[in-house]
């Protein structure tokens, strides 16, 4: 289903998260993306230890390239998209978007999922790929 839209969060960047430069840290970019990834996983039904869902996962890697800082508290907008599902793995694109709707950072996260017992990685289900297709925007799926 390629050409869907991406999934929308609001999220908001509080003075706290600021660094002495005055600027959004690079950790809070993470934050944002994790707060925006769990209101999707929750809007498509999953919670935490769900036994109906896909649980649980990992975080295997993010990759974050930042286009301009967060100088103020504001409320921005996280966009999300599956960039790729593979067997165990799903890499979902975040893209943080300003007040002013100019892009600040886009990240790549890949999840795995993995079994509770042994801890190593285990298929998506078929129903959750389906879930997560209606968000696939020009992705590849393996």
């Amino acid at each position: 289903m390629a050409g869907s839209t991406p999934f929308v969060s609001s999220q908001v960047v509080h003075w706290d998260m600021l660094d002495l430069l005055g600027m959004l840290h690079n950790a809070q970019y993470v934050l944002l993306f994790e707060r925006a990834r769990f209101e999707l996983l929750s809007a498509l039904g999953g919670s935490p230890g769900a036994s109906d869902f896909d649980w649980p996962y990992v975080v295997a890697r993010h990759e974050i390239n930042y286009f301009q800082p967060l100088r103020i508290e504001q409320r921005v907008t996280v966009t999300i998209s599956v960039d790729r599902i593979g067997n165990s793995s799903i890499a979902l694109r975040h893209t943080l978007i300003n007040s002013q709707g100019v892009p600040s950072a886009e990240c790549i996260t890949t999840l795995v999922r993995i079994d509770s017992i042994t801890l190593r990685p285990t298929p998506w289900s078929d129903k959750f790929r389906a879930l997560v297709s209606q968000y696939i925007v020009d992705a590849k799926v393996t």
